[in-house]
């Protein structure tokens, strides 16, 4: 058994790596890296390493020789990117992946796709799989084509394939949104609080998305089909008031009208781009805590028989303790 996992550096990667570490041994373990050496900390872990970028099709064409399972994680979520950098790293990439996992004739791929790829505006009532598919930006798109790749692919050539659609991914090893989340406690930001804080979101824990990502490869029934995993459903408001009480400060709201925190996300951004720093507001984190996204993952569970283990109180909680042992805040 040859296992190839791209995105190990994330927490998704790291974790998932670790829970296959139950089931093999890490010679048999294979994590995709393109900078110059691998991360200490997955070498840590007593895995292989193949050298590769998703941009290099020949470097993909080596790193899947005689792999058996795919576990494709990465891919390109931040905020504020050229729009074409979302397509080469998601949708380009994925292909390129496709296009070796085929020659090598390899014959597991799952996935880590985005409930972004149903869009902002949706319906009050929790969102199923079979929800219309309508990114409203580069990144959601992207991730939405790269999904289709990965099943017309598996379609076309016969091998079994699987993805999963989380939302917000929080935990250990978080080094995007959760930053950014206990900074606004830390540092006693004011909170934009538009629409009074009410605007439904869901999260999910590394260790869980994980766990699940693993049980849908195992599980024949999960071949040609994508899941929503979620892991805790609640309010922007109640995600600061919960980590305002596990940082032991009271968060500083502050009551926004939307359109005026759209065009200081819009301010935001221009002065990012000249001063080549990541903007602390920008429309697309605005539209998100604006926007209530409920979604249905009674699928996963009933196909797979996955439950999560991580609440939202917990979810914090270990978000905080690896920022702090990381110094991240």
């Amino acid at each position: 058994m040859k296992i190839l996992v791209t995105g190990g550096t994330s927490g998704i990667g790291y974790f998932t790596i670790k829970e296959l570490l139950k089931k093999y041994d890490g010679k048999e373990i294979f994590a995709l890296y393109r900078s110059k050496e691998p991360q200490k900390e997955l070498v840590d872990l007593g895995i292989e390493f193949v050298k590769g970028d998703l941009t290099d099709q020949a470097s993909l064409d080596k790193a899947c020789d005689g792999v058996d399972i795919v576990y494709h994680i990465a891919g390109d979520a931040r905020e504020n990117l050229p729009t074409q950098m979302y397509y080469d790293a998601n949708h380009v990439g994925t292909k390129n992946l496709l296009e070796s996992f085929v020659k090598n004739k390899c014959k597991k791929f799952i996935f880590v796709s985005s409930v972004g790829i149903y869009g902002y505006k949706l319906p009050p009532y929790p969102i199923k799989e079979t929800h219309p598919k309508k990114g409203d930006n580069a990144y959601q798109t992207s991730k939405w084509l790269a999904e289709q790749e990965v099943f017309k692919y598996s379609k076309k050539h016969g091998f079994f394939a699987t993805a999963l659609r989380p939302n917000y991914i929080l935990g250990p090893r978080d080094r995007q949104l959760a930053p950014k989340l206990f900074e606004y406690i830390l540092k006693d930001k004011k909170i934009p609080l538009i629409k009074g804080g009410k605007a439904i979101m869901s999260l999910v824990h590394h260790k869980d998305l994980a766990k699940a990502l693993i049980m849908c490869g195992e599980e024949e029934k999960a071949n040609g089909e994508a899941f929503n995993i979620v892991g805790a459903t609640t309010t922007v408001k109640a995600v600061f008031e919960k980590i305002g009480a596990i940082c032991e400060k009271k968060p500083n709201f502050m009551r926004i009208n939307y359109q005026l925190a759209y065009t200081v996300g819009l301010l935001g951004e221009a002065i990012g781009k000249i001063t080549r720093k990541e903007p602390s507001i920008t429309r697309r984190r605005i539209t998100r805590f604006v926007a209530s996204r409920r979604y249905d993952s009674s699928k996963l569970e009933e196909v797979v028989g996955f439950k999560p283990k991580y609440d939202l109180q917990k979810t914090l909680e270990d978000a905080y303790e690896w920022l702090q042992e990381a110094n991240l805040v």
